[in-house]
């Protein structure tokens, strides 16, 4: 194995013959070149030692100052010690057999192993072993140089494991759109259903109601996933954490649950970030509903606390995860003091579909949501567990301004009107629900299948109140396109945008139309249609 690139080679210099130097006791002074040669590598940065193979079970007979930073050890605690002393429980057995055999075989070796410090933390080590020989060519040595490549491997780490989510978020991002649309002909027929079954049927309206809410529950588990995918729709708002967890609180109070106390400490002065307060809520709802059951599997009784604080991660730091672009952030911390969280699955927890809790307890797209809509924040989602419990930390970028008030409750929309519609829906099915939902609430409509088809329509005849387009459409022109060349072309039209799957290019441009997202209710339909429509200076 070849030393690493960030590394310097130092097994060729140290294969040429030397006399061999009395350093059985290393801390005696040395003579002529063999005294450089020592007084040079003690005073080096790089770690190095020398072991003795010729003494029982190899052990170290030298070693320099940087070593024993590295390691927390003093010197008089490693001379006379076999190396195997800075392995662990989690050390690779397999890469020890290497080194072992390589010795054996009186051959240079580099290896990168997991070793560990005196106070019991772990540390990567790059590790290049060479055999010294003397002018007679007996090996009379083993001459060791290693480095600290920790920081090197966390960064590896964190890089593999953001290639496997964005692989995956593209999977599921891919099928919540096609699920969405499957979704809303079966949501908007159950509710075309429900308004027709007669009253007194009650086993009829059972049964649409309970196929509507399973239709629902699919519904709930695609935003799911288009979260984790970022593919969701953030509407961001320049707020502050600490407002919004004291707005949230009786919430996430009546989560925890009656045997769990929530506790707070939240940090003065907190600085703001631009975040999605729905998204927001929701993350902290899921953070906390998985710390309940993880103490609930304990004993039932404990505590949660959320604290916020300020802080500034820089490049080099080590404070804040290696994967964490340097800046300042408001970092939120979820705790609990229950059992914590398996280190063999503490890499897996924010996997889509991945779960700890028993058959039908759970999706697994809780803290899959919490994952991408942090990363689609700009921020980052990290997990830390230990004997004292499990913490769930979310760093959000900072952002300056004035926070902003929650807007007032919408009022209630009146009932569907008898205006146009231009619809436009390239998948048949949705778009034969779409305009039988819309003529039952008692709108005229026109359904068309593509952008190009929808203009040569108004073209002809533009005597329509609204477009109400889906965004992802095939033929070179999206409904954001679309909807542009109407408010140019036609800008007595209104417009209302809909889709199952958007992405960040499409939502840029969708931000100044309505956009309803699928599947929606018919009520929900009827209620921004009458939004956009009775807005003052809309069409009537």
């Amino acid at each position: 194995m070849n030393p690493t690139p960030e590394t310097p080679d130092l097994s060729k210099s140290t294969r040429s013959h030397v006399s061999s130097p009395p350093i059985a006791d290393a801390s005696q002074p040395h003579s002529g070149q063999s005294d450089i040669f020592f007084a040079a590598v003690k005073t080096t940065r790089m770690p190095m030692i020398v072991t003795d193979p010729r003494q029982p079970d190899n052990p170290i007979v030298f070693c320099n100052e940087a070593f024993s930073f590295m390691t927390g050890y003093s010197e008089e605690e490693i001379l006379g010690t076999n190396c195997r002393f800075l392995q662990g429980p989690e050390t690779d057995r397999d890469v020890v057999a290497q080194v072992r055999a390589a010795i054996a075989r009186r051959d240079e070796i580099a290896v990168e192993l997991l070793n560990y410090r005196k106070n019991g933390s772990t540390f990567w080590n790059a590790l290049f072993v060479s055999p010294v020989y003397d002018d007679a060519g007996e090996l009379v040595y083993f001459f060791s140089s290693q480095l600290d490549i920790s920081r090197r491997r966390e960064a590896e780490d964190a890089l593999h494991e953001a290639q496997k989510m964005e692989a995956v978020g593209k999977l599921t991002g891919g099928i919540a759109h096609d699920f969405n649309n499957l979704l809303q002909v079966i949501i908007g027929y159950a509710d075309i259903l429900e308004a027709r079954v007669d009253q007194g049927d009650r086993s009829g309206r059972r049964a649409v109601e309970a196929i509507a809410a399973a239709a629902a529950r699919g519904a709930t588990l695609t935003q799911q996933l288009l979260a984790f995918a970022r593919k969701q729709e953030l509407r961001d708002r320049l707020l502050n954490f600490n407002q919004l967890i004291e707005d949230f609180r009786p919430i996430l109070n009546r989560t925890a649950g009656d045997g769990v106390v929530m506790r707070q400490r939240l940090e003065e002065n907190l600085w703001n970030c631009r975040i999605d307060p729905v998204q927001a809520e929701m993350a902290l709802l899921n953070i906390v509903g998985n710390a309940r059951e993880a103490i609930g599997r304990q004993s039932g009784q404990g505590e949660i606390t959320i604290s916020t604080r300020n802080m500034i991660h820089s490049g080099d730091s080590p404070e804040g995860p290696a994967n964490l672009e340097p800046g300042e952030y408001v970092m939120v911390r979820v705790a609990d003091d229950g059992p914590g969280i398996d280190p063999q699955i503490a890499d897996k927890i924010f996997d889509p579909f991945f779960t700890t809790k028993e058959m039908g307890k759970g999706a697994g797209l809780g803290l899959a949501m919490v994952y991408g809509f942090m990363r689609q924040s700009g921020g980052l989602a990290t997990v830390e567990s230990d004997a004292d419990g499990a913490a769930i930390a979310l760093y959000f970028p900072r952002a300056a301004g004035v926070t902003e008030r929650r807007a007032a409750p919408v009022q209630p929309a009146r009932s569907g009107g008898v205006e146009r519609v231009l619809m436009v829906e390239d998948q048949d099915d949705v778009g034969d629900l779409g305009k039988s939902m819309l003529e039952d609430l008692g709108y005229d409509v026109v359904l068309t299948r593509s952008a190009r088809e929808a203009l040569d329509h108004l073209a002809q005849d533009s005597d329509f109140a609204l477009l109400f387009t889906d965004i992802l459409m095939p033929g070179g022109m999206n409904g954001v396109a679309l909807a542009q060349v109407v408010r140019r072309d036609y800008p007595h039209l209104s417009v209302l945008l809909t889709t199952g799957f958007a992405d960040e290019a499409i939502d840029e441009g969708a931000r100044s139309y309505e956009l309803i997202r699928k599947p929606y209710r018919r009520a929900d339909l009827n209620e921004r249609i009458r939004a956009v429509l009775d807005r003052p200076g809309a069409r009537t």
